[in-house]
């Protein structure tokens, strides 16, 4: 086949695949041309591949501080909401270790370059999972109407079970329930209330809602004070 021939054969495969090389061409010269910025966003921060029966037993920062690099528009057409750093704990054993944050921990764009993160290291303390069941104390706050008073205080179910790292669990002695006002009232309460675990990474498995019935009535009169006779008005 003559050059000429091969030339011309099939024309249209021949011209779609120069006009991809000339767009191609203009795309990469645009983004060697475009100015090149730098932008800082506050991401959260999320812990990947946590070994089974393990769980965190240590403060993690609210947020990671991250500095990118790259082309003015693609920093501008990056989405914040979709950026994260994450620690992978694949393998990792039980006990308190720092692990380093790299640049290819956060998700960007390949276009886009991490050149700061802080924090760069993070604590991580992993402890075995343990459960048991406390008792549930009602929080009763106000004071009832002129005349009346609580008398008493009953909770159903009247344990919960919790669940959490095995020190925090330890410690646990009670859950509360959420603040139950009684204020100005003169009859008895029956109301359902949340179950709160008030210590670092412990949650209520089973007994998180609570049905809370404060009884209460007229304050009963108040005694005669000893050695005092009741005074007859006329």
């Amino acid at each position: 086949m003559s050059v000429r021939l091969a030339l011309l054969s099939n024309p249209r495969t021949k011209l779609l695949a120069l006009v991809i090389a000339v767009a191609m061409w203009f795309a990469f010269s645009w983004q060697r041309r475009e100015r090149t910025s730098e932008r800082s966003y506050r991401i959260p921060l999320s812990v990947a591949n946590i070994p089974a029966h393990t769980l965190i037993a240590s403060p993690l920062p609210p947020g990671v501080d991250v500095r990118l690099r790259g082309p003015f528009t693609a920093l501008r057409q990056l989405d914040p909401q979709k950026l994260e750093a994450v620690v992978d704990l694949t393998g990792a054993a039980r006990g308190k270790r720092t692990y380093r944050l790299a640049p290819e921990d956060v998700n960007v764009p390949p276009e886009v370059e991490v050149i700061a993160l802080s924090p760069d290291e993070i604590a991580i303390a992993l402890e075995p999972a343990a459960e048991k069941s406390v008792p549930i104390v009602p929080v009763i706050t106000g004071v009832p109407a002129e005349g009346a008073r609580v008398f008493e205080v009953s909770v159903e179910p009247r344990a919960a079970i919790v669940v959490g790292p095995e020190s925090a669990v330890a410690k646990l002695a009670q859950v509360r329930t959420e603040p139950i006002s009684v204020a100005g009232r003169r009859s008895t309460l029956t109301i359902a209330a949340a179950v709160l675990a008030e210590a670092p990474g412990v949650r209520v498995r089973q007994g998180a809602a609570a049905t809370v019935t404060v009884r209460i009535g007229p304050a009963p009169a108040p005694e005669p004070t000893p050695g005092r006779p009741r005074v007859k008005h006329k």
